[in-house]
């Protein structure tokens, strides 16, 4: 009876003593980060910024977002991104949280005088990061002068640039798929491109905004080979098996009109020409075509007018997309994922390719295909006279 009544005491005092939080932290006493930049330092140190939501003003919905200052961007210098948060912090009333960031804004300048593989460490080993936010590249400007943009729509520049990526369909470039892409030995990362430029508001109001302008082939150090304009980041993109939808217009063999298409159900397959002859490879790209937009003659209410378009289509997107693919190979960069096909096609062949993926994928002859079905040319057949 003595004992039971002692452990019954033994067990009330561990509940009693586990129930409190000492490290708890009420929501008013942290200060969300949205975004966070990082910047290149002459001295060889780096400037990480912190773009941080003020919640106080973001209660008034109908207060007009570029007007409000509904966010705050504090700097510091260090030699790693751990350091200079800890030097951030040090300036804050708030304790700092990066779970709920959206987007990481990397400069140009950045990568090109820096080992980008050295950032990234911090992102994949600190329990803290979700690694559900993007990682972009800011091209001609700095990480931070982004950070601190306002925005003619969304309250926030990260929070406008995440929305662009998600709808247009780019939704497999976040930051642990960039992190991915840099460990695979086979693939490597693709980065979205933001510009700043001018943008006019109205007839008095000329502000700076930031846009996609396209994305960046990097290697495996994490160094950029080169810039992808839009158009060849779409075609890089579906080629990659990274994308969902597409949009292409293109004019008539004869010059008079154009023609306008919806392309979705984007897939791509990669084989090999001759079984086991790995320097032949076709690519092929798919996806269901729905015409949106007729300025020329053609009545597409006539079958013969159908399959002539179908044809011209798929000869246009396979010219097109083999310009870039042979682009991206002078680049030595395989940003498509062809070795990492190969690799887990054919692992022993992988072996003796893999340390040299980069100098070996620019020798591999790719051929391009196209295999578009024309699903719908809409609710008319001609233009409307």
């Amino acid at each position: 009876m003595t004992r039971s009544v002692l452990l019954t005491i033994v067990f009330l005092l561990l509940v009693l003593s586990s129930s409190g939080c000492t490290d708890f932290v009420e929501p008013n006493q942290l200060a969300f980060v949205i975004g966070t930049g990082v910047d290149h330092v002459e001295d060889g140190t780096m400037e990480v910024s912190q773009q941080i939501v003020i919640p106080s003003q973001l209660s008034g919905q109908a207060e007009s977002s570029g007007n409000s200052n509904s966010f705050v961007v504090m700097s510091a210098k260090g030699r790693g991104i751990f350091e200079a948060s800890q030097k951030i912090q040090k300036k804050m009333s708030r304790r700092v949280m990066t779970s709920h960031r959206i987007l990481n804004a990397i400069s140009e300048e950045f990568l090109i005088k820096n080992d980008g593989r050295k950032l990234f460490d911090k992102l994949n080993r600190d329990p803290a990061n979700n690694l559900r936010d993007i990682t972009v590249l800011i091209k001609g400007r700095s990480a931070k002068d982004y950070l601190m943009l306002k925005h003619p729509i969304e309250r926030l520049s990260s929070i406008s640039s995440g929305k662009e990526l998600q709808i247009n369909g780019l939704r497999r470039f976040s930051t642990r798929q960039f992190i991915l892409d840099s460990l695979s030995e086979g693939i490597r990362p693709l980065l979205p491109v933001l510009e700043i430029k001018d943008f006019k508001e109205n007839d008095k109001k000329t502000d700076p905004i930031a846009v996609l302008s396209g994305f960046a082939a990097l290697n495996k150090k994490l160094k950029v080979k080169g810039i992808l304009d839009v158009d060849e980041s779409s075609a890089v993109i579906w080629m990659a098996g990274k994308g969902s939808f597409h949009a292409i217009t293109i004019p008539w063999k004869n010059g008079k009109g154009i023609l306008a298409f919806r392309l979705t159900h984007l897939q791509r397959r990669i084989r090999s020409v001759h079984g086991n002859d790995l320097k032949r490879i076709i690519l092929t790209v798919k996806a269901q075509a729905y015409l949106i937009e007729n300025t020329t003659s053609l009545d597409m209410s006539e079958v013969d007018n159908m399959i002539e378009v179908q044809k011209y289509v798929n000869e246009e997107i396979q010219k097109e997309f083999q310009i870039t693919m042979n682009k991206v190979q002078q680049w030595e960069t395989d940003v498509i994922g062809i070795g990492e096909h190969l690799h887990r096609k054919y692992p022993y062949w992988w072996k003796a390719q893999k340390d040299d993926w980069d100098d070996n994928f620019k020798k591999v002859q790719v051929t391009v295909k196209s295999n578009i079905r024309l699903k719908s040319v809409g609710t008319s057949g001609g233009q409307i006279k």
